[in-house]
């Protein structure tokens, strides 16, 4: 989880120096949220593996999945 928040500092601090015709706002608002979810889902994943390491190793794997595939939560609204 802590390696998840330096990566969302880090990502901050890319957007903030990257001129905005070279990435556009709507990019930039998907991979906030993206960023975002993932840390929820750690979170989550830490609080769970309390009780069950098994689902908290699970919640792992799809956090970082969504990393794996930065474009996955862009494809669901995008149009032909």
């Amino acid at each position: 989880m802590c390696i998840d928040i330096a990566y969302n500092v880090f990502e901050r601090e890319v957007f903030v120096g990257v001129a905005a015709d070279q990435v556009s706002g709507r990019t930039r608002h998907i991979a906030r949220r993206r960023s975002l979810v993932v840390l929820a889902i750690f979170t989550a994943a830490m609080l769970t593996a309390f009780v069950a390491p098994r689902v908290g190793f699970g919640l792992v794997c799809g956090a970082l999945i969504l990393h794996l595939l930065p474009d996955s939560l862009a494809v669901a609204g995008d149009g032909p």
